[in-house]
């Protein structure tokens, strides 16, 4: 695909499928309770369940990295990264939401982000969107997302086994409490399952049911959480942006509407965010009508070309520590 292709950015074609077929399956499968589970959504037994605790690992992180939520976007993250890492720059604490909070994990686990790419290149739509169509059309969803997101958390545990609090840099995933509207801090405890919430996009995933809490998408509230690292002790906190935005939309019909309805609002929440940051990055993406898994290298040297061109400010950044 060319990535300068197109002057305005449509529905991506995968996610206006996705809500076709949530719909459909969701109004053939009300009649019938055949095979309804009778366990909570996502409420599958963790080892240690994924929590907030405050940590007295030395002294208070300097230099905060916060990745922001995006879909196929994130990709960019991996090309910021390579620059970081080339040079030698690494954070105190890494803070992310959505897909953010997946990249900045592996970041975080210490894995070289040669290695992340490898793990990126793996991801396919049968791993992101697990669905059991048969089961979903005779006995309704008995959930509450189109897919469960069991299979994207086995893949993360097949490489990121190690509980929040042992990773080698701080690190801190940002999910939604579904019931109040509050962003919700997971630092301790099960790695795959913080992550599995911190980007259940509502309707797609089902919630992940955490003790009383329903967690999702952290973008809800939260998509760029600057804030957290703050709140965290951070004194210098660098941001990077690659959150859709509203601008070009091309509204032709109730699917694009609704999208750009939810654009809009988590639009407005990262300029808030963004504003708080000591330096933001935001990679040049432009407005295409799809993006996809296959999208990768190009949104990864995108991501590289925007770290790249505020380099000597990056290097400023960590020399404040």
């Amino acid at each position: 695909m060319n990535p300068r292709g197109g002057a305005t950015r449509r529905v991506p074609a995968r996610i206006a499928w996705l809500l076709a077929a949530y719909a459909l399956l969701l109004a053939a499968g009300c009649a019938s309770t055949i095979f309804t589970s009778s366990k909570a959504p996502g409420d599958i037994p963790a080892v240690d369940p994924p929590r907030f605790e405050a940590q007295a690992r030395g002294a208070p992180p300097r230099v905060a990295l916060v990745l922001s939520g995006g879909a196929a976007r994130a990709f960019a993250h991996l090309g910021v990264l390579r620059v970081l890492e080339r040079e030698g720059l690494q954070p105190d604490l890494i803070v992310g939401s959505s897909a953010g909070a997946m990249v900045g994990a592996y970041y975080a686990s210490g894995k070289p982000v040669r290695e992340i790419e490898a793990l990126a290149a793996r991801l396919n739509l049968p791993t992101l969107i697990d669905i059991d169509p048969i089961k979903t059309l005779l006995g309704g969803f008995g959930g509450l997302g189109l897919a469960k997101g069991e299979r994207l958390e086995a893949f993360l545990r097949e490489s990121i086994g190690a509980p929040l609090q042992s990773l080698p840099t701080r690190f801190v995933a940002v999910a939604t409490d579904l019931n109040t509207g509050e962003p919700v801090l997971l630092n301790h405890g099960d790695t795959p399952r913080a992550l599995r919430a911190s980007s259940a996009v509502p309707g797609l995933y089902e919630p992940v049911h955490n003790g009383e809490r329903m967690l999702g998408d952290g973008q809800i509230v939260s998509p760029l959480p600057i804030g957290a690292a703050r709140q965290l002790g951070a004194r210098v906190v660098i941001g990077v942006d690659v959150v859709y935005p509203p601008q070009n939309a091309s509204l032709t019909s109730p699917l694009s509407v609704l999208f750009q309805t939810v654009t809009i609002s988590t639009y407005r929440h990262l300029l808030r965010e963004r504003e708080q940051a000591d330096l933001a990055i935001v990679p040049d993406i432009p407005p295409t009508a799809d993006l996809a898994l296959s999208d990768r290298e190009w949104l990864i040297a995108a991501g590289e070309a925007a770290a790249q061109k505020v380099l000597p400010a990056l290097r400023a950044a960590f020399e404040r520590r």
